[in-house]
């Protein structure tokens, strides 16, 4: 683990058999994230692939060098093994599908983030950004993974006594705050 913070952001993608998506994600997300000036890494977590995805991503090395990837002992367990090795101050965790189409948001969750506005923000299904260290022990032991991946890790923090946004697909956002909801204005 990484006390001292190298990047502002680090970016947590698991991966398993998306090699369509995975380069077009790693590119997007790049671009993404230098248009917002901050400093940051891709951690690319294959759990285990059994397609073209780490030849993709052997390609976009010397486009992306912020790009690391790595390997997780099974389905499931990427964004743990993502979690415990970044050494960003926050953590933006999204699928391959999710930051290849559209990261729309995640800019101003992690402004807001990076000026202590909160400890997290969930976009149900699309993306989660967190402060890494406040938020490192809802991360371990966790499986997540497919469609419910963000919902499942908005219930682990909110059992913790963290600020969390969360924002539904609908549109929907409420504020967990020591486990409970409670509406609060939309955020984008």
């Amino acid at each position: 683990m990484f006390d001292t913070p190298r990047f502002d952001v680090s970016v947590v993608m698991p991966f398993g058999d998306d090699e369509e998506a995975v380069g077009i994600a790693v590119r997007h997300t790049a671009q993404y994230l230098r248009a917002l000036s901050v400093t940051f890494e891709i951690l690319a977590i294959d759990e285990d692939s059994g397609d073209n995805s780490h030849a993709v991503l052997a390609l976009l090395r010397a486009e992306v060098p912020e790009l690391r990837v790595t390997h997780a002992p099974g389905r499931g367990r990427g964004v743990e093994v993502g979690a415990s090795r970044a050494q960003g101050l926050l953590l933006l965790i999204a699928t391959p599908d999710v930051a290849a189409a559209s990261l729309d948001g995640a800019g101003e969750a992690c402004r807001r983030l990076l000026a202590n506005e909160g400890d997290a923000e969930v976009a149900l299904a699309r993306y989660t950004v967190a402060h890494r260290i406040r938020t490192l022990a809802a991360f371990r032991g966790a499986r997540l993974a497919g469609a419910a991946m963000h919902r499942r890790l908005a219930k682990r923090l909110q059992v913790q006594t963290l600020s969390v946004r969360i924002a539904g697909p609908t549109g929907v956002t409420a504020r967990a705050a020591t486990g409970r909801l409670r509406a609060f204005a939309r955020f984008g």
